[in-house]
């Protein structure tokens, strides 16, 4: 069953710049009619509207150029205001200012003068009474659907994750969609185990669309068909033949006169209307997300209302080549780990904020564009006939069993009233013994089975192999009860420790799936032993907010393995507070303790004047001798001999 969706709409009629905005604001619940229905009103702001235009046509594109333009067309090149390249998704490095000149330093007072201004606007005395009444009727603490109906293109251009409201209630990110809208055509899911995938990879001279490859290939349950430097004739093909759960694209792409293109190979250009039949067909089969990870997606928009494609995630503007690649890493990661879409959206959209010292207004540029009201959208959705229903049961002993206790059709008919009654208590009786069968007794036998593999770990009957019995313990706990997090956690434990990483994983992601902080936790050190450490610090967020009270041991690990990460990126001063919060936590805990030793051994910049101490409880309190752990202590230990520090 389903969470019940909070749905926010705000329709806003009207213009920025002369006339103002009438705004209608509806407040329910998934689709039924609205609980809340008020009107209100937005002043024209000229300032504003001069503002937003200057920033993004010429502060925000200035830091893009000079560009060379080597990208055969068959269209005319766009305007010279834009620069040579125009709207391209780009390769930063060639095309993005330095931040040490002046027009970078222009476009980042640009912006925050945007963000002045829209705040002031908001609190405009016309529309408080809207604010206030969303902040009454909605608690921070529930999922809510924010949808801008408005057929402006300067709205969808305002930073609207600025507002008080979209900061201060975090399980909602804004999207938007057309002030009349259609009923919308709800596909229906295909019955498939896997995700399907049509990615198009553009044309990508001067960019790197294979890191989005790698992303879209590491995903779980998924069969993805890649189109590279595809003919039109090609995506139309795979259109008509198969259905799809999600389009996506990469590559170059712009919008001119309003009308979005992108460039599928060197020698074509494709409007998006020029597969109009196409699309319309992908959607009867399934297809409920488009994926536009290129520049310049506002000029896209219309043609995905036309066809009514439930939702899409396009960039606003011109969006370098990294931005690009690390939004769709990070959406991608927690989008397929069971988060709901929007909330990968918006913590995707987030972490970019961590590039806007090289990339400005970079967490302005994703946005969502939304034909269908109340979507709430998983991973898991794609995957779900009837998402609202528990999945049809197969054949099995005990359903056969179960079946043979009820009479035939013709035999019911020829019971009495009175033994119709009676046969209906004895079965209200059987099925109540049924129910409590299941919620008492398999989560009391997966309890048992893995309390017996956990005792085979720490008291082994057999001491070459203890793994062997404890599996078969783990793997009984599963089977009684598949969703058992901790019998995950173990089993991961012991794939991993003998080398079999990618049942280690599989183990690991079912655990995060179940809301298991531990779990989260032993997936991000094994992605740090591989040497993903910006997908474990990714992790790691999430695996903080999983933590529930009074698990420090937990806590701990996480903020040592954060530390970690943060040290083989090289980021020492990130790494050392997560360090200290360790220890902090855990003071007599050796790894901690080795990773700030290593810390101040790496970092000529840090104050080595603990190294001493952290070394010797380093050498002295390791415990738990993992692989990583006894690399640490021997080589602090080597460290603090080659410097003559003496052991406390």
């Amino acid at each position: 069953m389903t969470t019940p969706n909070n749905r926010v709409v705000l329709k806003l009629d009207g213009d920025l710049a002369h006339h103002g905005f009438k705004v209608f604001l509806e407040i329910g619940v998934n689709d039924q009619l609205p609980r809340v229905e008020k009107m209100g009103y937005l002043p024209a702001n000229p300032t504003l509207a001069q503002q937003l235009q200057q920033h993004w046509q010429h502060q925000y594109r200035s830091i893009g150029a000079p560009y060379i333009r080597s990208l055969p067309s068959p269209e005319p090149l766009p305007t010279p205001e834009l620069g040579p390249l125009g709207s391209y998704r780009i390769k930063p490095k060639n095309c993005f200012a330095s931040h040490h000149e002046g027009r970078f330093v222009a476009c980042q007072q640009s912006a925050r003068q945007v963000a002045h201004l829209f705040r002031r606007w908001l609190q405009s005395p016309e529309f408080y009474s809207l604010d206030l009444c969303l902040r009454e009727e909605l608690s921070k603490t529930e999922s809510i659907e924010l949808l801008i109906r408005c057929d402006r293109p300067e709205i969808k251009k305002l930073p609207w994750h600025l507002w008080s409201f979209s900061q201060n209630y975090q399980k909602t990110e804004v999207s938007f969609g057309s002030l009349v809208a259609s009923p919308p055509y709800f596909p229906q899911p295909s019955p498939d185990a896997i995700v399907k995938i049509l990615a198009i990879l553009g044309h990508a001279q001067g960019i790197n669309t294979q890191c989005d490859r790698q992303f879209l290939e590491s995903l779980p349950q998924t069969q993805i068909e890649f189109l590279v430097e595809p003919s039109r004739h090609e995506i139309n093909h795979k259109l008509w033949q198969d259905s799809w759960h999600i389009i996506f694209f990469a590559g170059h792409s712009e919008t001119q006169d309003d009308t979005g293109k992108i460039y599928i190979n060197p020698q074509e250009a494709l409007e998006i209307s020029d597969l109009s039949y196409g699309f319309q067909e992908a959607v009867k089969r399934g297809l409920t997300l488009a994926i536009f990870n290129s520049c310049d997606g506002l000029g896209l928009v219309q043609k995905i209302e036309d066809w009514q494609i439930p939702i899409a995630i396009i960039m606003r503007e011109l969006v370098p080549d990294q931005v690009a690649q690390t939004f769709l890493k990070s959406f991608l990661a927690q989008f397929s780990l069971g988060n709901s879409f929007r909330e990968s959206v918006r913590r995707a959209r987030e972490q970019l904020q961590g590039l806007e010292g090289q990339f400005p207004c970079a967490s302005w540029l994703p946005m969502i564009y939304q034909n269908c009201p109340n979507l709430s959208l998983t991973w898991q959705t794609f995957t779900q006939t009837q998402p609202d229903l528990p999945p049809p049961q197969t054949s099995s002993p005990k359903s056969l069993t179960t079946n043979r206790l009820l009479p035939s059709l013709n035999s019911l008919t020829r019971w009495t009233k009175t033994g119709f009654s009676q046969y209906r208590v004895r079965l209200s009786l059987i099925l109540f013994s049924l129910i409590v069968g299941q919620i008492w007794l398999r989560p009391s036998l997966a309890n048992y089975f893995h309390q017996k593999g956990q005792a085979e770990i720490e008291t082994p009957s057999d001491v070459e192999r203890p793994w062997v019995e404890a599996k078969r313990w783990f793997s009984l706990a599963l089977r009684v009860s598949p969703n058992h997090s901790g019998a995950h956690v173990d089993l991961g434990n012991l794939y991993q420790d003998l080398g079999e990483t990618q049942q280690a994983e599989y183990h690991y992601r079912r655990s995060l799936l179940l809301y298991n902080a531990v779990g989260c936790n032993n997936l991000s050190r094994l992605y740090i032993v591989q040497g993903k450490f910006e997908d474990a610090s990714q992790l790691l967020l999430q695996c903080q907010r999983l933590l529930e009270e009074d698990h420090p041991w937990t806590e701990y690990a996480i903020l040592k393995n954060r530390g970690w990460a943060a040290l083989e990126q090289e980021s020492f001063s990130l790494s050392w507070s997560y360090l200290q919060g360790a220890i902090a936590l855990k003071p007599e805990e050796g790894a901690a303790h080795c990773l700030m030793a290593k810390l101040m051994i790496q970092s000529p910049d840090l104050e080595t004047s603990e190294l001493a101490h952290h070394g010797w409880t380093c050498v002295n309190n390791i415990r738990y001798n993992l692989p990583e752990e006894i690399r640490w202590k021997t080589r602090v230990h080597q460290q603090l001999r080659e410097r003559g520090l003496e052991g406390e």
